[in-house]
């Protein structure tokens, strides 16, 4: 009996780098050109799912076989532009930076 399911993601960015052999530099590197979105944590830790170890693996053998990430893209079905992801991406990102130090500042203070 499996544990959990496929689509649930439990690996860590340093477990998945190790599972599929590359660094967790290159991971967030795809993640940047859209290869892969992992889940994130409250905390915004990024968390694999085993479908997510599939798919890396895949595109770690077409980035052996020198296909770029638009091709790599083009191969997997994603349809969704860098730039798109990288903005929202960066806008969710500033929020929680501001929630962070709006709850920061009423816990300590604005020293």
């Amino acid at each position: 009996m499996p544990i959990h399911g496929p689509d649930e993601p439990v690996y860590t960015i340093g477990v998945m780098a190790r599972l599929v052999g590359v660094s967790s530099q290159m991971l967030r590197i795809w993640e940047r050109e859209c290869l892969v979105i992992p889940a994130r944590t409250e905390t915004n830790n990024r968390l694999y799912s085993e479908n997510d170890f599939y798919r890396l693996v895949r595109i770690r053998e077409l980035t052996k076989q020198g296909i770029n990430a638009a091709g790599i893209r083009a191969i997997l079905g994603i349809a969704e532009p860098p730039a798109k992801h990288y903005i929202e991406r960066t806008t969710k990102d500033k929020e929680r930076e501001l929630t962070y130090g709006q709850g920061r500042r009423n816990r300590f203070g604005n020293d």
